[in-house]
């Protein structure tokens, strides 16, 4: 019997892991391909078209092919749509400041270790937010805050809730936020977005719903897209914002310190005696964590 219960857990984390590995490689040949094709029928691309590009290949195009290997895989639950312990407005309003105070701290971390990389080693980087201060305002919103709030989330918190719920909800909870972190493609994104995955994730647990996941990762996603690229140089008006974003993250961090005393997960269920090992090393998952690290490396690199 352990070794069955081995055998279902790695072979579901493995085939998840392939699916992703694919879903990436069609996504960037893809977008690969429709670039081409954009430049060599305009002879010009903007920023705004190779956002749209892009997202139209990870979802038209890469997202099929975790579907399709999905599709081998027993559904553990419904699609958590539709709230089964709705929030109250402030109640909301606390969830979402943790969730943004998380995504503050791991990526100011991640942030300092990486520019003492950089300085060390010579290393320039890419920023993502050097790609969106060229896009217009509407694009912005919709290609960079919208589309992904909503795609993600149904991809890496409902998605995979139907897919990994059956091992119970701590497993689910960090796989899905790995591979949502990881899904990202650099380090420089990673470990926020593996803390936010986590809140997020333990939400859907608590509500059995992603809509408010939704809104918060609009909200995280708007803020940093549109409103702190779109504020200009103005010593005033970056002092305020500082401080705003200094108190949200403070507010944050104390309401965390509130929920953690009520915060649980229902025990695991069907894991192997050692899961973590079951989970990472098998085949597929082998292959999702060298794609990751060789797209970290590129994108490391990829300013020099």
């Amino acid at each position: 019997m352990p070794q069955k219960k081995h055998n279902e857990f790695a072979v579901a984390v493995g085939l998840l892991g392939l699916g992703f590995t694919g879903m990436t490689l069609v996504s960037l040949i893809g977008c690969s391909l429709l670039t081409m094709a954009a430049v060599w029928t305009t002879n010009r691309v903007t920023t705004d078209l190779l956002m749209l590009l892009n997202d139209i290949s990870i979802y038209g195009l890469g997202l099929p092919v975790l579907l399709a290997v999905g599709h081998f895989l027993p559904d553990g639950g419904p699609m958590p749509l539709r709230p089964k312990r709705a929030l109250r407005p402030f109640t909301f309003a606390r969830a979402a400041a943790v969730g943004y105070a998380g995504c503050m701290a791991a990526s100011l971390v991640t942030n300092l270790a990486l520019m003492l990389l950089r300085t060390l080693t010579g290393l320039q980087g890419n920023s993502l937010n050097s790609m969106v201060e060229e896009m217009s305002p509407w694009a912005a919103l919709i290609l960079v805050s919208l589309v992904p709030a909503v795609g993600e989330e149904l991809v890496f918190r409902g998605y995979l809730y139907r897919k990994l719920i059956r091992f119970g909800q701590l497993p689910y909870v960090l796989l899905s936020a790995f591979f949502f972190g990881s899904f990202h493609g650099n380090l420089e994104q990673f470990f926020y977005a593996f803390v936010l995955g986590c809140w997020l994730g333990y939400l859907v647990c608590r509500t059995g719903s992603v809509f408010y996941g939704m809104l918060i990762h609009l909200f995280i996603n708007f803020f940093s897209s549109c409103v702190l690229t779109g504020v200009g140089e103005g010593a005033v008006i970056n002092t305020l914002l500082g401080a705003g974003i200094l108190a949200l993250a403070g507010w944050g961090f104390v309401q965390f310190w509130d929920f953690r005393r009520r915060m649980f997960v229902r025990p695991a269920t069907g894991l192997p005696q050692h899961p973590v090992r079951a989970a990472l090393l098998n085949p597929g998952m082998l292959l999702w964590i060298v794609a990751f690290v060789a797209m970290s490396v590129i994108n490391l690199f990829g300013g020099t």
